[in-house]
């Protein structure tokens, strides 16, 4: 447990496959270096090992639908956001994976490099491409577990509970006439299910084929002790050190995922900060469905919010949990390689603003962080979305002298027509900035008379940073 006062223990959750969706992490890839730095480090082993990049499979909905090159891929992209995360300060002191996720959990655990765990996926995924697709696998919510096992052992080999997940919620797959059966029988008793999506029947003896293979190259492997505490998926319990090996992954390919009892492991060890790992949010969904209300879950990557939305409000929050974010660290990339307000060109040659007295500018939303008044210089720093329309979306972080984000504007778009030549993002003028923050609702006087002289940036007309009173 921790101390009262010392950091809170933080558990990363490595989610499985059917997490994945289209376009996942392509855009923290493009908009972020530390994330690409740690993805395109392996790129050349990917594509020797698939015969394609990993960008291509995050992108292509046809690439997704096998294995041999999904897999791969999200394991990539989970060690990538592992190393990105803890880049930014935010590191793990245990883990636990879902399935395939159990392969990312046990290289960030230190039990092998990402090297080794490519080539250990890439043949797993090899494995079950060879195996035809077959069967189904239905999620169960409200059963009595042991009325549940009974109903399913009824079956034999045609049907097996997959995982545990959380109080309530199993998940069991077996071949289609089985699971036709055993749904009928769960609803009779008033329990919700639901189909998920799979290509095969995944934790059950319809996927044994697959094992010889896979042990194989398992054994190829060397398996280290965990340097990172790393609950199992077999136990629900801690990983010792002599359980890893070929065996443990063959058997964990057709056994049930106790990811229930793992996140009880790493809740018992003292971690109040849950964050997934990966694409999603079905681990922090099923975690939480067991929590006690005090600890603070943060999911994973989503097609519905942009990457760059999701990291910044997850870093916002473990730090406001106590956790020493490193924001020096996340900007540096961008302060080195990007253009901030206005730094490029002098005042006396930027356009004059628009005469108009409405806004050329849509915004999603705008985080003003209590540091705000308290700060006395700034720079914003735009990172710009991908186009492909006749409007440019940028957000925009105005961070003071220790890379501390003082305001965030996420979703700023410029109105159609407009660019750097009529003042776009990276030249905002003192009174477009004025204008942008007036329209904004629930800022105080006070707040924009401590604001405006900051997002003007370096080089505007308004000083910035003036020490004098």
């Amino acid at each position: 447990m921790t101390a009262a006062g010392a950091r809170p223990w933080t558990g990363f959750l490595f989610p499985g496959q059917s997490s994945e969706y289209v376009g996942m992490g392509v855009e923290l890839h493009r908009e972020h270096p530390l994330f690409r730095a740690g993805v395109d480090r392996h790129a050349e082993q990917f594509r020797r090992l698939t015969g394609i990049s990993p960008l291509d499979v995050f992108a292509d909905p046809a690439a997704q639908t096998r294995a041999e090159l999904l897999q791969p891929a999200v394991f990539l992209l989970q060690v990538a956001l592992a190393e990105f995360w803890t880049s930014c300060g935010v590191r793990p002191d245990a883990v636990v994976g879902h399935s395939l996720g159990e392969y990312a959990a046990a290289c960030v655990a230190g039990v092998f490099g990402v090297e080794e765990g490519l080539e250990l996926v890439s043949a797993r995924g090899r494995a079950f491409a060879a195996v035809p697709g077959a069967g189904r696998m239905v999620a169960v919510g409200g059963p009595d577990p042991a009325e549940l096992e009974s109903l399913v052992a009824a079956y034999g080999d045609a049907a097996s509970v997959a995982a545990y997940n959380a109080p309530e919620r199993i998940v069991v797959s077996g071949t289609d006439e089985a699971m036709a059966e055993l749904v009928t029988a769960f609803e009779r008793r008033g329990w919700l299910t639901i189909a998920l999506e799979t290509t095969h029947a995944f934790h059950s003896t319809s996927v044994a084929p697959a094992v010889p293979a896979l042990v194989e190259a398992a054994g190829r492997i060397r398996h280290r002790t965990p340097a990172v505490p790393l609950a199992l998926n077999l136990t629900g319990g801690w990983a010792e050190g002599g359980e890893l090996g070929a065996d443990y992954w063959g058997r964990q390919l057709t056994s049930p995922v106790r990811f229930m009892g793992g996140v009880r492991a790493l809740m018992d060890h003292g971690c109040t900060v849950f964050l997934e790992v990966g694409p999603g949010r079905t681990l922090t969904t099923a975690g939480r469905a067991q929590s006690g209300g005090n600890e603070l879950w943060l999911s994973g990557l989503s097609p519905r919010t942009p990457d760059s939305v999701t990291v910044l409000e997850h870093l916002t929050h473990l730090e406001e949990a106590g956790i020493p974010v490193d924001w020096v660290r996340y900007h540096a990339p961008f302060r080195a390689t990007g253009r901030t307000a206005g730094a490029d060109r002098p005042a006396a040659d930027r356009p004059a603003p628009a005469p108009s007295t409405e806004l050329p500018f849509r915004i999603e939303r705008v985080v003003i962080h209590e540091s705000a008044s308290a700060a006395r210089s700034g720079v914003a720093v735009v990172r710009h979305r991908v186009g492909g329309t006749e409007r440019e979306v940028v957000d925009v972080s105005v961070v003071d002298d220790a890379g501390r984000p003082i305001v965030e504007v996420f979703g700023l778009e410029l109105a159609a027509g407009t660019g750097e030549e009529a003042g776009g993002p990276d030249q905002l003028t003192p009174e477009e900035a004025e204008r942008l923050l007036a329209s904004l609702d629930g800022l105080t006087e006070d707040q924009l008379q401590d604001l405006l002289p900051l997002w003007a940036g370096p080089g505007a007309s308004t000083p910035v940073g003036s020490t004098e009173e």
